[in-house]
């Protein structure tokens, strides 16, 4: 049913309200207090929290008085009272937030879409919902907005955009409907022009329709772009295709693509997908994308004397393991070959990547187990419904458990791991000492009562952040109990062994010296290192040099570093300190800055940029 109002975000901030739509509001803080209740609908904001957010170079009663003359101009602007059963603002003299009954968005419709888009089992169901999401982003969200909290949400939005139109893209490929991939394709470029993959998407997919002009029209343009705009040439990936496209070698079909009686199009030999045939290609075909969890037949994955205590946790049945590192260290790929292991070893596993959770299902602790216990039951095959077991005056915790109890553990019958990854999302929701609580409540348990149904189960989580600054009982702590184990940054023996696999890119121990010098011990900058010298025939003395370029392989991730610095005030304040040789003395920076993986070592030890790398780039940009 359609709700009287509606706020939409996307491409400026306008309220529809039938007929009537209003998109120039009182005042410029009004207008940003409405985007910003709106946008975050699903909570209640306390309102020294929207004070300090719109109007904090105000003492506190000047504060309150800015805010209650701003929700009266959206009273008076916005007919509120419209609602047949009352405000559409809800507040008290604490809270403010808005009423969700009667006003409905184009964001929250947006994230609704693309969440069970990507969730949704027919291919059907997946084009519809992600089409949907793709309609309803008309613009970048509230442009002209430039407050702290807009940029991220911008980007975020902005990815999940392009993420919707790839997955569309996928989705119609594999189904043979080449044309409509290609137009799909093609607002992802218009999207992110930058973005090379999504152009060297499209232009491939011009290829298999048989439109080789475009192909290479769309590849001039990017090469154009990239020698202006970003200063280096196409990647040895793009190269290889434009190569094939050029010399009519023969294609392979995309998997599900014209291979089948399903397809719409028939493709013919010479439209298909090119197969690479430089010397740099043939000489190394074995090379693996890097970025994310390696696949557990990688000959590139790096095993650690963490690999092995995992395994022994988990053939002890121990109750909790914690497995902390820095971003980007191989959290996630340990965590995979372990629940490996544990499946070769007869558990039943389950997997919650918390970043894949919506707003939705983080708005409150019952939200956040009742979704806990929908995707346990969908990985596990178990028919009973968590409805079920749910009574709202049993309290949201003693619901979880008691569905664990009753439900999972006696359909599983046998030991059962439970896999939480990025558990640093946890750490800022304002019930997290309840979620935290719960899971130590069981490892105390099973201490009491070690025949008990508590026995059976295993929880792993991996984590980066500090997580004792932001948990105020540590008796109700589950981070200091159970197997803790770190994973810290490669060893030279690691990196030797890693060069011998990549087919030594890097000749003796002098090459591996400078090498080192530059990206220290870190697991991705080695990776992509290895990765780039192999792929492009580049040697250590260029390597030097192009390292610290922002035109190199390097540049995404260098400049993620600096995007988070500069969206944070404090963290950007502590670096720029330690840049100029002064040590900082507030722990919970310095903690924040190593969890991020930006600053290396433990404890109260001095602050040090994880490698040369991370210093000299920062040097240059925030200096």
């Amino acid at each position: 049913m359609d709700k009287p109002c509606r706020v939409d975000l996307f491409g400026g901030l306008r309220v529809i309200q039938g007929e009537r739509v209003t998109s120039r509001f009182r005042t410029r803080k009004t207008a940003e207090l409405l985007a910003y209740l709106v946008y975050f609908h699903r909570r209640a904001h306390p309102r020294d929290i929207l004070i300090d957010l719109l109007w904090p170079e105000n003492d506190t009663d000047t504060g309150r008085h800015n805010l209650s003359m701003a929700l009266s101009f959206l009273r008076q602007q916005i007919d509120w009272d419209s609602a047949p059963d009352g405000s559409l603002l809800i507040k008290d003299r604490n809270e403010v937030r808005i009423n969700g009954d009667f006003v409905g968005s184009d964001i929250a419709d947006f994230e609704a879409a693309i969440t069970s888009g990507l969730a949704a089992k027919s291919p059907t169901e997946r084009v519809t919902l992600l089409t949907r999401a793709a309609d309803l982003y008309r613009g970048e969200l509230l442009p002209g907005f430039y407050s702290d909290w807009v940029f991220p949400e911008q980007q975020r939005t902005d990815e999940m955009y392009v993420q919707a139109l790839r997955s569309l893209t996928f989705e119609y490929e594999r189904d043979g409907d080449i044309e409509q991939s290609v137009r799909v394709a093609t607002q992802a470029v218009s999207a992110n022009p930058q973005c090379e993959e999504s152009q060297r998407t499209l232009i491939r997919l011009y290829a298999i329709a048989g439109r080789s002009d475009a192909a290479l029209r769309q590849y001039d343009l990017l090469e154009r772009m990239l020698r202006q705009d970003v200063g280096s040439d196409p990647s040895s990936e793009t190269l290889d295709l434009i190569g094939a496209i050029r010399s009519g070698s023969v294609f392979l079909p995309h998997a599900g693509c014209a291979a089948g009686p399903g397809c719409k199009r028939r493709v013919q030999k010479s439209e298909n997908l090119p197969i690479p045939n430089t010397a740099l290609a043939a000489r190394n075909e074995q090379l693996e994308p890097v970025g994310g969890a390696l696949g557990l037949r990688s000959a590139f994955y790096i095993s650690r004397s963490a690999d092995a205590q995992f395994a022994a946790a988990i053939d002890r049945r121990d109750s909790i393991v914690l497995v902390k590192g820095a971003r980007q260290v191989g959290k996630s790929s340990l965590l995979a070959r372990a629940l490996d292991h544990a499946r070769a070893g007869g558990c039943r596993i389950v997997l919650t990547n918390l970043l894949v959770l919506n707003a939705q299902q983080l708005e409150s602790v019952d939200a956040f187990w009742l979704a806990m216990a929908h995707m346990i039951a969908d990985q596990l095959d178990i028919d009973a419904s968590p409805s079920v077991h749910w009574n709202s005056d049993r309290g949201s915790n003693a619901n979880f458990r008691r569905y664990l109890r009753k439900a999972v553990l006696p359909a599983v019958s046998g030991p059962l791991v439970w896999a939480l990854d990025e558990v640093d999302r946890l750490l800022s929701v304002s019930y997290s000492d309840e979620i935290f609580a719960l899971f130590r409540s069981w490892h105390d348990e099973r201490a009491l009562d070690p025949d008990g149904p508590w026995a059976a189960l295993t929880l792993a989580m991996a984590y980066s952040t500090e997580a004792h600054l932001f948990i105020t009982d540590l008796n109700q702590s589950p981070f200091n109990v159970g197997t803790r184990l770190i994973l810290g940054d490669f060893s030279r023996g690691d990196i030797v062994d890693l060069n011998r696999r990549y087919g030594f890119p890097l000749k003796g121990d002098a090459e591996i010296e400078r090498f080192v010098a530059v990206v220290g011990g870190h697991p991705y900058l080695v990776q992509r290192g290895l990765r780039e010298m192999v792929a492009s025939g580049t040697q250590v003395v260029p390597f030097e040099s192009l390292a610290y370029s922002e035109n190199w392989v390097y540049a995404d991730h260098l400049s993620r570093i600096a995007a988070i610095l500069l969206r944070q005030s404090d963290l950007l304040e502590a670096v720029r300190d330690i840049l100029r040789g002064r040590q900082d003395t507030d722990m919970d920076r310095i903690f924040r800055l190593r969890s991020a993986g930006i600053l290396a070592g433990r404890g109260g030890k001095p602050a040090e940029f994880r490698c040369k790398l991370y210093e000299v780039y920062l040097r240059r940009r925030l200096l």
